[in-house]
């Protein structure tokens, strides 16, 4: 930090880690969950800074920060998402005046190749659907398919999917109110599949304990069903289903019913609107192809000078 430079207050970084989130969380622009999940990060940071005699905002360095990095032995790509939430927090100290630069900002970010994303094919889904329907416990069965469905017909997040509640489904004109990231609201509209599957599950709901609950899915305790308890019965279901991906929760399904949509020929941007994406690039991601299809694509292609250069024209025929 340049001599010259008097920071506008004496704060500790503890303090003003909690000053930052109380901002986000006010303002709206973090969800719960990232809250949460920045809070660890930026505490841990601050320990450390404090186990190397540094509490005060003024007194964080660039190489405070690559010794962080380094003493964490973790992948780029955890080290890339320390990076963007130091860069978030200095961003805040930057505009309260509490430093002068933005120095995590400055840091080189690790190159990272993420490997392809798994998705399931419609046969794999239909193995899936059918297998929980025949294996799974009899309270559960109708309960799951349709939080399967949920996910590869609508492609819902788990989280709006566990956050539904009774008043959010509307039955009679075939819709459903979801509550996305930052509290937006989108409606979307239900197939007769999704009904009937919605009928099945409200006809055993009464047998579980606390189905008085404004919830839609409900655990066997009765209880809200929390988001760990779907990935666990998903990634049950695959492996009763013989489905082995590197990724088995319910973003497994959501991903493949927005990649078979897309493979069909579907609207790009209905597909957006259904994931809830802000970013039609953030969509993009779910555009996958089997090498069959690009053999075929190939195999389409107009045939260029098949006459050896004896005439002008191009024969554009399709093979």
């Amino acid at each position: 930090m340049p001599d010259y430079f008097t920071p506008k207050r004496e704060i500790t970084i503890y303090e003003a880690v909690e000053e930052y989130l109380m901002e986000k969380e006010v303002i709206g622009t973090l969800s719960p969950e990232s809250i949460h999940n920045r809070r660890y990060e930026l505490k841990r940071f601050a320990k450390f800074c404090k186990s190397h005699n540094l509490e005060k905002t003024a007194d964080i360095k660039k190489n405070i920060i690559i010794s962080y990095l380094s003493v964490n032995k973790i992948s780029k790509a955890s080290k890339l998402g320390i990076i963007y939430v130091l860069t978030g927090f200095m961003d805040y100290l930057v505009d309260e005046e509490l430093i002068l630069d933005n120095i995590a900002a400055s840091i080189q970010k690790p190159k990272i190749y993420p490997p392809r994303a798994d998705y399931l094919t419609y046969d794999e889904l239909e193995r899936l659907f059918q297998s929980e329907a025949q294996n799974s416990h009899r309270k559960a069965t109708d309960r799951n398919l349709l939080l399967f469905g949920l996910f590869t017909d609508l492609c819902l997040r788990v989280s709006e999917v566990v956050n539904l509640t009774l008043d959010d489904v509307r039955l009679e004109s075939q819709e459903v109110w979801i509550t996305r990231k930052r509290d937006k609201t989108d409606n979307i509209p239900l197939n007769d599949d999704i009904v009937e599957k919605f009928h099945r599950w409200y006809a055993i709901r009464p047998e579980y304990k606390g189905n008085e609950s404004p919830w839609v899915f409900l655990s066997s305790h009765g209880r809200q069903l929390r988001r760990r308890q779907v990935h666990y019965i998903v990634s049950q279901a695959l492996r009763r289903a013989n489905i082995v991906k590197r990724k088995q929760g319910p973003h497994l399904l959501r991903h493949s019913g927005a990649s078979l949509k897309a493979r069909a020929g579907e609207n790009l941007i209905m597909i957006q609107y259904l994931l809830g994406h802000e970013n039609l690039n953030t969509t993009r991601r779910y555009l996958h192809f089997e090498w069959e299809e690009l053999k075929e694509m190939v195999g389409r292609s107009p045939v260029l000078g098949e006459n050896n250069g004896k005439n002008d024209s191009l024969n554009r025929k399709n093979r």
